[in-house]
């Protein structure tokens, strides 16, 4: 059963492969995929990436499969690119990534043994770290989003055993940073204050690791949470006062915002 599916997800893949050499045909495929470019095409990776963790938080798993198969068209799209260069192709991209597997992982495919995931990075982290041959504070420079590049510098960190021992010592780190703030407001100028904001976000982002939350998936699902909750008080506010909400009093929306707090979330409206 488990062969006869793989052979089906085969063909599926080969029949995938022919639509993308059909866009890019040169005289009969689409004029939008035959213009794009390794360059042109970067920016989509981070939109497409960003929409499929929004369905992952949501728990639509249709929407979910629609979004990875975006990423795949992306990856292929590329593929091609590289192939039409004469740069990379498919089987390039696959064979650095099994090759990369199986060398990170000597647990699994040779003889190393580790005492768990802890582990396992620890020592993912070592063989990148020698294959680069970069010092540490090298490495930790990354063309990455800055909530992502405070959580991965602090994870790398922590893996040679610069961290914090306990998530209490990290809050006490999070409220001396926001006493610092606090002052800075009250006294310092607006680059003091960024300067401290900034060590703030970094506290929250290293107490976020501790407690075994990604940082971003929280904030995502806090944003949803807030424009969830303006969506009940814009549906509900001319059953409560008449009014469109533009027009409420700030007390007004608290009141609706309370009541907003009550119900659950992807719920509200």
């Amino acid at each position: 059963m488990k062969n006869k599916r793989r052979e089906e997800i085969l063909s599926k893949f080969n029949h995938f492969m022919d639509v993308i050499d059909k866009l890019r045909d040169p005289e009969k495929g689409c004029p939008w995929d035959r213009e794009q470019t390794l360059k042109t095409m970067k920016d989509f990776f981070l939109e497409e990436c960003y929409e499929l963790n929004h369905e992952i938080i949501a728990g639509d798993h249709e929407k979910t499969a629609d979004e990875l198969g975006d990423i795949l068209l992306l990856i292929s799209l590329c593929a091609k690119i590289g192939e039409e260069e004469r740069k990379f192709d498919m089987g390039d991209i696959l064979d650095k990534i099994s090759g990369k597997l199986i060398e990170r992982h000597p647990h699994v495919f040779g003889d190393q043994n580790v005492s768990d995931s802890g582990d396992v990075i620890k020592k993912w982290d070592e063989i990148k770290r020698a294959k680069r041959k970069k010092n540490i504070s090298e490495d930790l420079v990354m063309s990455l989003p800055p909530l992502l590049w405070a959580y991965k510098v602090q994870k790398r960190l922590a893996n040679i055993g610069f961290d914090f021992t306990t998530y209490d010592e990290t809050l006490v780190k999070v409220r001396e940073e926001l006493e610092e703030l606090s002052h800075e407001i009250k006294t310092g100028s607006r680059e003091k204050i960024e300067g401290e904001l900034g060590d703030m976000f970094f506290a929250l982002i290293n107490l976020s690791r501790h407690l075994s939350v990604n940082p971003e998936t929280a904030l995502v699902s806090s944003i949803t949470k807030f424009i969830d909750r303006v969506g009940f008080i814009e549906n509900n506010s001319e059953k409560h006062y008449g009014r469109p909400f533009k027009e409420l009093t700030m007390a007004e929306m608290d009141r609706l915002w309370e009541l907003a707090k009550k119900k659950p979330v992807m719920e509200e409206r």
